[in-house]
């Protein structure tokens, strides 16, 4: 990210940010740790989508930048807490990667793993930046159908 400016998205991206990352209209969406420009890129959000600063519980989608493996770690064991049940955190992290402590696509997995998560879908947001969807790992089914009265 050295030299020019990121520019997010260009000739090559043939749906807007907002639908890449699988916004609707109404969601909460947190965006953690954004490089430059990426905020004007995502934009515009879907009719009644907002973004949120910070928020205890309740966030659809977080979208979380790390380039650093300890950032990571700290970033997104504090994502998980404000996580919606049904929610997902993108985590987006450098496609490319040459020093140890870089973020890598397996270590984001271990991480989510350890953390209760599962990687659902994988997407390249620009020559940089690749991301992973995390979402909580299936629950174990309800061995019983609960019965329904009126």
């Amino acid at each position: 990210m050295c030299g020019d400016a990121m520019k997010f998205g260009g000739p090559l991206l043939l749906v807007p940010l907002a639908s890449l990352f699988g916004l609707r209209p109404g969601m909460n969406v947190a965006v953690i740790n954004s490089p430059e420009h990426f905020l004007e890129a995502l934009l515009p959000l879907p009719e009644g989508a907002a973004l949120i600063d910070a928020s205890p519980v309740g966030l659809d989608v977080q979208i979380l930048f790390a380039s650093k493996k300890i950032d990571l770690i700290e970033k997104l064991s504090a994502s998980t807490r404000g996580m919606a049940l049904t929610g997902a955190i993108w985590v987006c992290f450098p496609s490319e990667g040459d020093s140890s402590l870089v973020v890598t696509e397996d270590f984001v997995r271990l991480a989510a793993l350890e953390m209760g998560l599962t990687d659902t879908k994988k997407i390249l947001i620009d020559p940089r930046w690749a991301a992973l969807k995390l979402q909580w790992k299936n629950r174990v089914p309800r061995p019983e159908v609960p019965e329904v009265r009126a």
